[in-house]
């Protein structure tokens, strides 16, 4: 009897359907209660948005963190007394199924400067990506009985017998990360600034399956 040890392997692919993006708001002053203040006010507006979007179903969930601040002192020039400086800051964070309102709001963020739009995260519905996974899998066996049976006929031996199944280390479903999708994500705070709607492209996101399959094949028998 010999072992015959293989691997196989498949991807699923499907478009993007949720997008996951973090504004922060931020601002600095000569005194706390000044950022407090304004980052305050500020945060609570993205938060009632972000509230009102979940309540129209544009967005799936979303969560506020506490305003807080910090200090630091700030070198303002050769010989002069270092300037302390404070900083408030507040995030929302948000999961899009609505992309067109995503950029919209993105856009109408941007035109505040107190405002900081983070990279956006694209991902699938639970649905969609337990189905990718289960069709990726059922490919990867397949791939690997495949694989089994070319080495078995190139040695001369029987048809291979699964004898054990192991699933590496799962990699997590990711985007494809194409340059044209880079540079859309990358010109999202550009065109933010700008005050208009940003257009914004989901693009596919992989879900692959890896696993290793044993097997034990037979010495082919031979005629006389």
């Amino acid at each position: 009897m010999v072992e015959i040890l293989v691997t196989g392997e498949a991807v699923e692919r499907a478009a993007a359907e949720r997008a996951t993006v973090t504004v922060q708001s931020r601002w600095q002053a000569d005194a706390p209660e000044a950022a407090m203040t304004l980052v305050a006010k500020a945060h609570s507006r993205v938060s009632a948005e972000a509230r009102a979007f979940a309540e129209s179903g544009a967005v799936d969930t979303w969560h506020a963190d506490r305003v807080w601040v910090s200090h630091h002192r700030e070198w303002v020039g050769e010989g002069q007394p270092q300037r302390l400086v404070f900083t408030a800051s507040a995030s929302v964070t948000a999961t899009f199924v609505d992309v067109e309102a995503l950029g919209t709001w993105i856009g109408e963020l941007g035109a505040e400067q107190v405002h900081e739009v983070g990279g956006i995260a694209w991902s699938l519905a639970e649905g969609t990506e337990r189905e990718l996974a289960s069709r990726a899998r059922s490919r990867a066996i397949a791939d690997a009985v495949a694989r089994a049976a070319d080495y078995a006929e190139a040695a001369g031996l029987g048809a291979p017998v699964v004898r054990s199944i192991r699933e590496p280390g799962a990699e997590p479903p990711r985007p494809l990360l194409a340059k044209r999708q880079r540079g859309v994500e990358s010109m999202v705070l550009g065109a933010a600034d700008a005050g208009g709607a940003v257009e914004l492209a989901a693009g596919d996101i992989e879900v692959q399956a890896l696993v290793e399959v044993g097997f034990s094949a037979e010495a082919a028998s031979r005629g006389d």
